[in-house]
């Protein structure tokens, strides 16, 4: 899509968000921010935008040290911009303010993310360049997660290297272990029967307000197919727009009726009590970890926020 119809058809899209909110009756009166909407271990793997971007920058200027110390040239990669989907909630809660600005932020990414170009494609066909950059398997590093899973990194890379020095030795381990953790706790949440219990009054709000979902999630998938069905017909974007704006907003209407949020925080703490037992000290390091990474990040500035600890 040419940059004339995408700019078009953002306008399409924020015209249809700013619509919506003069629709619903007027401004809401301020109020309290709303609390974090809950994610496995206190979101201690997951990392706002802000927190991605420093920490970005700072792992990228560590691989370019690191680069010219074994005498080759990298250029930090700067960060994708435009991705949505990246702040998206593991169980799918949705807000109302964020479903009448921007949906579920399925078009908005579509229409807006492009990756940034390869400031280093020159270098591509340099193989001592790569290894160099992402190591060899000779170094490689397997490490055993839990609930059998398995991880595993080159320990001779750049890569690696800026990751070790910002965060700490342990970080892989420890990251990609309350990774694993986290998925199977989400897995146990979307389980238990009070999540089933809430999704069953949720599907029957849904069919009042004329969305036809059997399932949280259903929404979204019903988005991206028409999305992939429109192409790049700025028309035919203009109306998955208005339909992603449609169902997110009867969603988030719907989660808040069946008090989702309520059932997904104690069915969470439930699961955590069984599948983080005996994972208390790693949590603990993970938590310091990310303190001090951020802290370095963002050169103190006050960036780290409340979640994850």
């Amino acid at each position: 899509m040419n940059s004339r119809r995408r700019t078009a058809a953002v306008a399409l899209l924020l015209g249809l968000g700013a619509a919506g909110c003069s629709t619903s009756g007027g401004t809401a009166a301020p109020g309290p921010a709303p609390r974090p909407a809950p994610r496995p271990f206190q979101g201690v793997t997951y990392y706002p935008e802000p927190e991605r971007a420093a920490l970005h920058t700072a792992e990228e200027e560590l691989v370019a040290a690191c680069m010219k110390r074994r005498g080759f040239t990298y250029r930090p990669q700067p960060l994708a911009t435009g991705n949505h989907l990246a702040d998206v909630n593991p169980y799918g809660l949705l807000g109302v303010a964020q479903a009448v600005n921007d949906g579920y932020g399925i078009t908005s990414t579509a229409l807006s993310m492009r990756p940034p170009a390869d400031v280093n494609a020159a270098e591509g066909t340099n193989e001592r360049w790569k290894e160099a950059l992402l190591g060899t398997p000779a170094h490689r590093v397997n490490l055993a997660m839990p609930m059998k899973r398995q991880f595993f990194y080159q320990a001779d890379s750049c890569v690696s290297d800026a990751k070790s020095r910002l965060f700490g030795a342990d970080y892989y381990k420890l990251y990609n272990s309350f990774q694993v953790l986290g998925d199977a706790v989400v897995e146990k949440v979307r389980a238990d029967h009070r999540y089933l219990a809430a999704q069953d009054s949720w599907r029957a709000c849904m069919k009042k307000a004329g969305a036809d979902a059997k399932a949280f999630g259903d929404p979204q998938t019903a988005v991206d197919r028409q999305l992939r069905q429109a192409g790049q017909d700025p028309a035919r974007l203009h109306a998955v727009a208005g339909v992603e704006l449609k169902l997110s907003r009867a969603d988030a209407g719907c989660q808040a009726e069946t008090g989702l949020t309520a059932v997904v925080t104690a069915a969470q703490t439930d699961a955590e009590k069984t599948l983080g037992a005996g994972y208390a000290d790693e949590l603990a390091a993970l938590r310091n970890m990310r303190r001090k990474a951020l802290a370095t990040a963002s050169g103190d500035q006050g960036l780290t926020t409340a979640s994850g600890g």
